[in-house]
């Protein structure tokens, strides 16, 4: 399945996220990456977030678990391992759903080992595809 999007802002909770230790060591063993501390916000396009939801249902993903850090308590995320096309070039990265969220039902987060915005130099509104793998 190929999912379309556009580029949004986010709230910068990502790099906050990303940058604990706990999610890197797990998202380093999921994927074999550790991903760029952020992610690329995307609002779906060619698919409802229901339709988006029921996709990934039968997808092959990993659940990290819930922990502590700090005295604090962080909750698990869905990892969906992906492949992102931006402008004709493929990078793997995965989508990344969080059991708790602030994001509108229409928007997705995903993470690579690379800052795509800068790589790519993606601005609000440009288009990303991306391609669930199995």
């Amino acid at each position: 399945m190929l999912i379309e999007g556009e580029v949004v802002s986010g709230f910068g909770e990502g790099r906050y996220f990303l940058s604990l230790p706990p999610y890197k060591k797990a998202f380093k063993k999921i994927l074999g990456f550790v991903p760029y501390e952020g992610t690329l916000n995307i609002k779906l396009r060619n698919i409802s977030k229901e339709k988006f939801k029921e996709a990934f249902k039968y997808s092959k993903y990993i659940e990290t678990e819930d922990f502590e850090f700090e005295g604090k308590k962080f909750f698990g995320v869905k990892v969906f391992p992906v492949e992102i096309i931006i402008k004709d070039k493929k990078i793997k990265g995965a989508v990344v759903l969080p059991k708790k969220t602030y994001h509108s039902e229409d928007i997705v987060e995903i993470v690579a080992p690379i800052k795509l915005r800068d790589e790519f130099g993606l601005k609000d509104g440009d288009l990303v595809k991306i391609q669930l793998l199995q």
